[in-house]
């Protein structure tokens, strides 16, 4: 029996001195579960918003003004794309009732040069019906997923005549299409 007793008085006084090995835990022990996520990205061709802000040109006064305006937008972009403009008589400046027209013209250009930014390189003023017709190419740059494009718009008289008094109104609308990663 006293031998019994000094077993258990062993055996408790190893519990109480180790309460790490009676409770059976590592206070450092850890254990990890790894999980992986995956997810694609589409390309992406997306307008800022709704629309340019207008542009609103100076009076035409003079039978050789040619009052001049812009208006900058964002495209966000993941890919290379192809803008174009619209060509149809609904990009030139036309009085509202009486069937006059006034020369509309167009031109762009971009925030970054599609080298070192996103972006294309910078039309010259066209004619509504010659703008942009064969498109523009914009080139993204990794880690650069928007351009702002700006939009310039100018109007004079014709050659050989005075434009109509009133308003001319036009609406030019630019369109980009995914053409490559």
């Amino acid at each position: 029996m006293k031998r019994l007793t000094k077993i258990l008085l062993l055996a408790a006084l190893v519990l109480c001195l180790t309460p790490n090995l009676a409770l059976a835990g590592d206070p450092n022990y850890n254990d990890a579960a790894t999980c992986v996520v995956n997810v694609t990205v589409d390309q992406i061709v997306e307008w800022e918003g709704a629309a340019y802000a207008a542009i609103n040109l100076a009076t035409i006064d003079d039978q050789g003004d040619t009052p001049d305006g812009n208006s900058v937008y964002t495209l966000w972009l993941n890919c290379n794309v192809s803008l174009t403009a619209n060509n149809t008589t609904a990009a030139r400046l036309d009085h509202g009732s009486s069937g006059d027209f006034l020369v509309t013209e167009y031109y762009v250009d971009y925030d970054g040069d599609g080298a070192s930014a996103t972006g294309g390189t910078d039309t010259t003023y066209a004619t509504y019906d010659n703008f942009i017709s064969g498109g523009s190419a914009i080139t993204h740059i990794d880690n650069d997923g928007a351009v702002e494009i700006r939009l310039y718009a100018r109007a004079s008289n014709r050659a050989d005549e005075v434009a109509d008094a009133g308003a001319y109104t036009c609406t030019q609308t630019l369109t980009a299409t995914w053409t490559s990663d």
